[in-house]
């Protein structure tokens, strides 16, 4: 009978623990997204990827993320997760990603841009340490292409035009830049590959995908913008290539000296050179859109420049053309550009981006070819300069030459009487 009382006694510890530990194996769950560098490939078409790298952390109870262009880090912290699902959306632009956590190191889904109607899949995964992947037939002698270069983009066509492509490279790897009379295309990074270059970025408003091979000393290949744009492109290397001057592309038509016009700013209150605030001042008039990288790039270089030299007398006053003519929704998102870069001069709306809209509003100019554009005005109201797009930080010495002549020329002009 004890025998029997003891056999059925060990049997009920058994089941007991084996439920128990059954019970603690169901309430344990995998941690979600694994922090670190992430891989992630936009899906362009089933034969061409485009890669970026981006940085998962978490700071206190959220994630955060940060986009890696070669020394380029944008932030972005609206971060949800929720069970496995995931938004990521841009702080300034309005695109998102919405994915599906597949598991800790991977995650799949769209990125949307202005609408739900262009959309790009994607795939991320954790642990990739290629930009690139290396072919397994990798020359021990490999071409490089550090330096600069002449490049046509749509050679022989109405659509062709010029650009710098600069780049640096160190074994396999590459960064660089191309550099159009209207901007640049911000940090590129990459790789070169016995004599096929492959560079990429994304930077919260485009994704960009250059590929070429270097054939007899002349790089030729094709450039995407995401799904809806590609070119060709052909590349030699000049070193004393130079582009149109960025001063000379944007002028006052004859007979005019100054500029003028009057602008809602976003309390809806009327805006114009002429108000006492821009009399006797040192005013920079920047034609800008909250959609744009390159004027992403000049707001945080005139934000430094008006900290520094608003108290001797420089004002600046931004206009801005949306991609939509709905006041509210274009206020929305100027006020984004502002609390992001926490800019303290004035933004007007301006009206719908389109080149036949800055001509109703600067009629007096000869076009609005780039936004950016920068009309630079001495104290007395009259136009002095116009820079026609902005070279970012991604150019190197071009940003830092454009900058130290720009801050220069302002010191020069708050001298004057």
């Amino acid at each position: 009978m004890k025998l029997i009382s003891y056999f059925f006694a060990t049997c009920i510890l058994f089941f007991a623990a084996c439920s128990s530990n059954s019970t603690k194996n169901e309430d344990k769950k995998p941690e979600l997204l694994v922090e670190g560098i992430w891989h992630l490939d936009f899906l362009l078409s089933p034969n061409n990827i485009l890669p970026v790298e981006f940085s998962l952390n978490k700071v206190d109870t959220v994630f955060e993320i940060e986009f890696l262009n070669a020394e380029e880090k944008i932030t972005i912290k609206d971060v949800k997760v929720d069970g496995d699902k995931i938004t990521i959306k841009d702080e300034i632009f309005n695109t998102w990603f919405e994915g599906k956590i597949v598991s800790p190191t991977k995650i799949t889904g769209f990125w949307y841009k202005e609408n739900v109607t262009y959309k790009i899949p994607f795939e991320a995964e954790q642990g990739i340490k290629e930009r690139f992947p290396e072919p397994e037939n990798l020359s021990n002698h490999q071409s490089n292409i550090t330096g600069k270069w002449e490049v046509d983009f749509s050679k022989g066509t109405d659509d062709h035009y010029k650009a710098i492509g600069q780049f640096q490279q160190v074994d396999n790897y590459v960064t660089g830049t191309f550099m159009t009379e209207t901007g640049d295309y911000r940090f590129l990074e990459g790789n070169m590959y016995n004599n096929n270059l492959y560079l990429s970025c994304f930077d919260g408003a485009h994704s960009f995908l250059f590929k070429a091979s270097l054939i007899n000393d002349v790089l030729e290949g094709n450039f995407w913008s995401g799904t809806h744009w590609e070119e060709p492109f052909v590349a030699i290397r000049n070193e004393n290539f130079e582009l149109t001057n960025p001063d000379s592309l944007t002028f006052l038509k004859q007979g005019f000296e100054t500029i003028d016009f009057k602008l809602p700013n976003v309390d809806g209150e009327t805006v114009s050179l002429t108000d006492e605030k821009y009399q006797n001042k040192v005013v920079i008039v920047n034609v800008m859109g909250p959609w744009c990288p390159n004027c992403k790039d000049e707001t945080t270089y005139l934000t430094e420049l008006y900290n520094k030299y608003h108290i001797e007398g420089l004002e600046i006053v931004a206009l801005s053309f949306d991609k939509t003519d709905d006041f509210e929704t274009s206020k929305n998102n100027i006020l984004k550009v502002k609390n992001h870069f926490k800019v303290d001069y004035d933004f007007l709306i301006a009206g719908k981006a389109s080149k036949i809209e800055a001509a109703k509003v600067l009629p007096m100019l000869n076009q609005i070819m780039s936004y950016p554009t920068s009309i630079f005005i001495d104290k007395k109201g009259k136009v002095r300069k116009i820079r026609t797009g902005f070279y970012g930080p991604g150019t190197g010495n071009y940003y830092k030459r454009y900058t130290d002549e720009t801050t220069i020329f302002i010191q020069t002009l708050l001298k004057e009487k």
